[in-house]
Order: structure tokens, then sequence, then C-alpha cells
């Protein structure tokens, strides 16, 4: 059994947040260094593995860690965690390590799929995506879709078996996580060829669904529209509507929390211009084009949703948000193998989100 003050815990002490604060340092130091290296990859991502296990950093640590001492555990909401907990040895850490250690062996699978460097792409997954993978199971099931997307795209050989695992994965992932039904639902975004017209078009019709889904979401939420007694789809969007920011945050960490977002949308909107817009357009791969269209389809959706005033609309467009980190780094990591991205400019894309990271924890660090 897991210590028992770490087991009465429901935040991080001041200890924890430093050793995640350090931890973290040290990873993106050494991902850094390591970021045109091939002998010390395995090292980098080691550690990237040590951190998801021990991300003290985020309270969802510990009310996750609830549900899995749960009797109750057995009808968790995500069906899956409670069969992966069978092969735990009750034990929260082998757990972890069981959700996040696949997790990010389904993202080096799908790095692999796409040809793209395990060295640069630890530096800018740490940069860019590691707290927000460390904390949330959706993790899994976005790794899970996106390597089965890695196996539909991938054209250097065509089986059956590919094909059919490939939508087994897309169609499990929901099981990882309930947002998942989004990027399920774009799927077939894939078959398209796209191009800059397809793009444009995509922009038109995401910013007209946002606008006339405002009503049906706002009264889904406050329960004036119901979408079936009790079901599973409407349970998980009334507990997004319910619950309440308990933390009064400074404009200083709020700023500094915006900045989350910000990195995704700057690192969205390059990736569209890059493969669509730029010089570029007609020698990037046609795999990783379609990947940027899932994504922005994606990230249209969950920004309309952010603009809500509706409660509990903004936190939904987070959480599929947090969906385009393996992508988004995928792509940016692609780029930069084939020289279409400066690393001058690369590092300037990674800014905001090495700000977030770095404000995030050291601001906790100083609230005790």
């Amino acid at each position: 059994m897991e210590n028992l003050a770490l087991l009465l815990q429901s935040e991080a002490t001041q200890n924890q947040y430093i050793f995640n604060f350090i931890l973290m340092n040290i990873i993106f130091i050494i991902s850094y260094i390591n970021r045109s290296k091939k002998n010390n990859v395995k090292f980098t991502w080691f550690l990237l593995i040590i951190f998801c296990l021990f991300a003290y950093w985020d309270t969802d640590y510990f009310s996750f860690r609830d549900f899995y001492l749960s009797p109750d555990f057995v009808n968790f909401r995500d069906p899956l965690y409670y069969y992966l907990s069978l092969f735990s040895f009750n034990s929260y850490t082998i757990f972890r390590l069981i959700i996040w250690g696949g997790g990010l062996l389904f993202y080096i699978k799908s790095l692999k799929n796409f040809n793209i460097p395990l060295n640069i792409s630890a530096f800018i997954f740490a940069i860019f995506y590691l707290l927000t993978f460390s904390f949330g199971r959706i993790s899994l099931g976005v790794c899970m879709y996106f390597f089965g997307i890695s196996l539909l795209l991938n054209t250097s050989y065509h089986k059956t078996s590919q094909f059919i695992t490939g939508v087994i994965l897309v169609i499990c992932s929901y099981w990882g996580h309930r947002a998942m039904i989004l990027p399920i639902a774009l799927t077939p975004l894939i078959l398209l060829k796209p191009n800059r017209l397809q793009i444009s078009a995509l922009i038109v019709v995401g910013f007209l669904i946002g606008k006339y889904t405002t009503p049906f979401l706002a009264g889904l939420l406050s329960g004036d529209i119901t979408i079936g007694s009790g079901s599973a789809a409407e349970e998980a969007l009334l507990s997004y509507a319910s619950n309440e920011n308990e933390v009064v945050m400074n404009w200083k960490f709020k700023l500094t929390s915006e900045l989350r977002w910000y990195s995704i949308y700057a690192l969205m909107v390059y990736c569209v211009w890059k493969c669509f817009y730029s010089k570029y357009r007609d020698v990037v791969r046609l795999g990783i084009k379609k990947i940027v269209v899932l994504s922005f389809g994606i990230f249209l959706i969950a920004f309309n949703l952010q603009q809500f005033d509706t409660i509990g609309a903004n936190e939904m467009g987070e959480r599929f948000l947090f969906i385009l980190g393996i992508p988004l780094t995928l792509t940016l990591a692609f780029l930069k193998k084939e020289n279409m991205c400066s690393h001058k400019t690369m590092m300037l894309l990674l800014l905001p989100a090495f700000v977030y990271a770095e404000g995030f924890i050291f601001g906790k660090i100083l609230s005790f």
C-alpha cells in the first residue's frame, strides 16, 4: 500500500512542488542538450516517464488516486482504467506507469511511423506538453488515438492488419476518455486530400458551427435541454458545468496560466500556415498535412467553446485543447527535422509554454 501520509493528501506539499520544479528543469536541460544526439535519447524519455509517475504538481494526481483506491472504482466512468488497475499490484505508482508509460509508448511509436527523430521530439514534448500530459488520464486516450491515426496514414506499407489495428485504436481511445468522442467524430477529415481552399472552408464552417450551436449548448448545460435521461454524455457535460474554481488567482498567476492556451493557439496557427500557405506547402508530407487538418478541426471547436459565456463550456474547450499537444508537437518536430522551421522560430514558439511551466509551479512554491 502507498504511504499513509500521502493517502490523506489532496494537494501537493511545498517540498513536492519543489521536487517537480527541479525534475522538470533537469528534463528541460537534458532534453535540450540531447536534442541532436541519438545516444542519450532513452535517458530523456525515462525522465519524462518519471515525471509523469510523480506529477504531484496538479490535484488530479491525488483525486485520481482516491478513485483508484475506492471500492467503487469498478464503476468508474471510464471503465478502461478499472481493467488496467487489475495489473497494478495494488500500487498507484505502477498504475500510473501503465497509463502514462503506455501513452508515451504510443507517442513514440507514432513518431517512428512518421520517421521523426526521438531526440528533438523529446525536447519539444518536454517544453510544450509535459505538464499538461502528466496530470490527466486523457493522455492515454490521446496517444492511443493518434497512434491509430499514424497507422492509418502510414504509406510506407499497406496491410489489412495495420488498417484494422488503426481503426480499433481510434475507436478504443473513447474508453481512455470520453472527450475523445470529438476527434473520433472528426476522423473522416483524414480522408481529404487537404489544400488551402479546404482549410479556408474549414475556418468558415468551424466558426459557423460555433455560432449556431451556442443556444443548444447553453440550454444543455442549464438543464433546459436534455439528451437522454442519465446518459453518459449528459452526465459528463453537467459535471463540467458544476465545477467551480475555488482558487482566487492574482493577475500575474492568471496571466501565466493563460500562456498554456496562447502557446497552443500560436503553434496551431504556425502549423497551418507552414503546411498550407508557406513556400513549403508543396513539399510537406501528405500524412502530416492530414494530421494538421484533423488538429485544426479539433482546435476550431475547442476555441469556440472557450469563447462561450455559458458555465462549463470553457472547461470543455480547454479539455479539447489538451488533445492537441500530441499532434502539434509531432508536427513541429517534423518541420524542424525537415529544416522547414529554424531553431530560433522553434524556440520562440515554445517560449510561452516554457514560461507557463516555470511560472505555474514556481508560483505554487511561493504560495506557501
